[in-house]
């Protein structure tokens, strides 16, 4: 039964061999190790990871270089993240543990799992970034980001962009730039968040971009048994349905989707606790809690006093956001 009452949060440091990370904790249970989107700031995600922690004993962190977690010491890289959750998991005493990941936190959830799949019990992605492939944008385009990204890597560069984003006189135009360059949203608050963005942040948003133009996952030979869970909007405007879905039952044998209908890839504002438990608890307790102990899960839904069930190794269910509202969060 849903929590009226958010479970309490804690937040601390942890200090690992590749960084020091600023985390949160909530909830009891199995682990659930949250990987987080890109200028990921515990704040942002506090609500989640209350909601979650009704289920699992969550731990969210801050990517190194972002909020108060500490850079990697010779640059980011997925790779390096990946590592940094066996690190977490080992330092909190847990051998296996569950997975999450949002937007740019697919691949690094999915690094991760290539790294340490023997050690995830579940994979949970919602509306994931999986690589160049999924992005809705021309050749063309893809090749023009990819040669800004480049110059944006050149420290004079960088340091004229940090100027550009910390100057009130200069922050509107830029923010108006990477809108139309990047297609991205006017829901995402880049003119607030962008002037208390650090240098080292900038540098981090920089690798990442080069990771999400240039990775592939590409096909498995075979199929991987572990759970997962994957929900996300045939609208979403950043990322192409299809071409994820696609991915993900390339690698998962085992793949629940839930198509959601928003016309957005974030919400114009971060759903309430209360919003999820509300529309999202019955899903996710499906998902977690299988109806049967044969392997094979039992999909049911209620929506306006019918049930819908499906039972295949990809059970898709088609909601309308008035009935199941899921964060796909870029923060």
């Amino acid at each position: 039964m849903n929590q009226i009452q958010p479970p309490t949060c804690t937040t601390h440091f942890v200090d690992l061999p590749l960084s020091r990370l600023h985390i949160l904790e909530a909830g009891e249970g199995e682990p659930l190790i949250m990987v987080p989107a890109t200028i990921s700031e515990l704040e942002n995600w506090r609500t989640l990871a209350q909601f979650m922690a009704q289920w699992f004993h969550v731990y969210f962190f801050e990517l190194p270089g972002h909020g108060q977690s500490e850079p990697f010491c010779d640059g980011f890289s997925s790779r390096k993240v990946a590592e940094l959750v066996g690190q977490l998991a080992d330092k909190m005493g847990h051998k296996r543990f569950n997975l999450m990941g949002f937007s740019f936190g697919g691949i690094l959830a999915m690094q991760t799992f290539k790294l340490l799949h023997h050690r995830i019990d579940r994979m949970i992605l919602i509306a994931p970034c999986l690589g160049h492939r999924a992005l809705p944008f021309s050749s063309l385009r893809l090749s023009l980001l990819y040669r800004a990204n480049q110059l944006l890597s050149l420290p004079n560069v960088q340091q004229k962009f940090v100027n550009l984003i910390r100057d009130p006189r200069t922050i509107a135009k830029t923010v108006k730039v990477l809108q139309k360059v990047g297609k991205l949203e006017d829901t995402i608050p880049l003119q607030e968040k962008l002037p208390r963005t650090k240098a080292s942040t900038i540098e981090v948003l920089n690798a990442q971009l080069n990771e999400i133009l240039t990775t592939e996952f590409k096909a498995e030979l075979g199929k991987s048994e572990v759970p997962c869970y994957f929900a996300m909007s045939v609208h979403d405007p950043l990322l192409r349905f299809d071409t994820t879905h696609e991915i993900l039952q390339n690698h998962f044998a085992n793949l629940s989707t839930v198509k959601l209908d928003y016309p957005f890839h974030q919400p114009p504002r971060p759903f309430t606790y209360e919003e999820l438990n509300r529309d999202f608890y019955q899903t996710v307790d499906t998902f977690i809690q299988p109806k049967d102990s044969q392997g094979v899960r039992h999909v049911q839904q209620k929506v306006n006093d019918r049930v819908t069930e499906r039972v295949s190794s990809d059970r898709s269910l088609d909601l309308p956001p008035a009935i199941d509202r899921i964060p796909a969060l870029v923060q």
